[in-house]
């Protein structure tokens, strides 16, 4: 079991590495650096569900970290719902329906390494039931300040296009991420991570982002207009027409299935 815990993830800096940030960082880092390969290690599947993880002292060994650290790190993973400790047999792997899916670590954890397609549709199945209430929210809300920040947004989104995608994206983000706020609804605004993690999804997923944003600027001002002056059924349905674009990017079907 050891092993696989040598091979690595690819990702995460080897512990030498992180030691060598300063004392003042050092115990944080090589914390972080634990929790990182183990929870990529369990992701990826390299540890299974009902797997046993090697022992505290093994993990340290292998990954250059002290007891504590692992400990802390054990904690940190069983608070996400992805292991269990048992009193002799330690720690073991739970299955994928107990982990806390809108953590995220989480999220950020299965996006990267297994965007499955259960998963990608579940995430635009909670944008569509969240963001097209959110802009009709936001319609009735929205402040001036909640206003210009999105118009900001949207300002960044199309002088990005079309050679700075990564651009394009942040602003894509702090657009929705803005209508969420303008909804002043303090759990909508928890759905944050959510949108930001699909956003990011598709532009690593996507062949054809810059097309596809190009062609849902007007759908992205139509939901601006449409809260800017207080038609919260048009922003509901402009929003659902720029998911619809989200869907086909990911080749996932339009609409709730099940809904109608």
């Amino acid at each position: 079991m050891a092993e696989k815990l040598q091979k690595g993830t690819g990702s995460t800096p080897p512990a030498a590495t992180i030691a060598a940030d300063g004392p003042n960082r050092a115990g944080r880092s090589v914390y972080r650096m634990v929790v990182e390969t183990v929870a990529r290690d369990v992701v990826s599947g390299r540890y299974g569900p009902g797997e046993i993880l090697p022992t505290e002292a093994v993990l340290g060994e292998q990954l250059g970290a002290g007891r504590s650290s692992v400990r802390e790190a054990m904690r940190v993973l069983v608070d996400k719902g992805m292991l269990e400790i048992r009193t002799r047999t330690g720690a073991r792997v739970t299955d994928r329906d107990t982990w806390r899916s809108l953590d995220p670590d989480v999220v950020r954890w299965t996006l990267d390494l297994r965007p499955d397609h259960k998963f990608l549709a579940d995430l635009l199945e909670a944008r569509r039931i969240m963001e097209p209430q959110a802009a009709a929210l936001a319609a009735h809300r929205a402040t001036a300040s909640d206003l210009s920040r999105m118009e900001s947004a949207l300002h960044a989104m199309t002088t990005a296009l079309p050679g700075d995608i990564d651009s394009c994206v942040e602003a894509d983000a702090a657009f929705h991420q803005s209508i969420l706020a303008a909804s002043d609804n303090l759990v909508l605004r928890e759905f944050e991570i959510i949108i930001d993690a699909a956003l990011r999804t598709a532009f690593r997923l996507s062949t054809s982002l810059a097309q596809s944003y190009s062609a849902t600027i007007h759908s992205h001002n139509d939901v601006f207009e449409a809260i800017r002056l207080r038609d919260p059924v048009r922003a509901m349905s402009s929003m659902s027409l720029l998911l619809d674009v989200a869907a086909a990017d990911l080749g996932l079907p339009n609409g709730i299935v099940g809904a109608g």
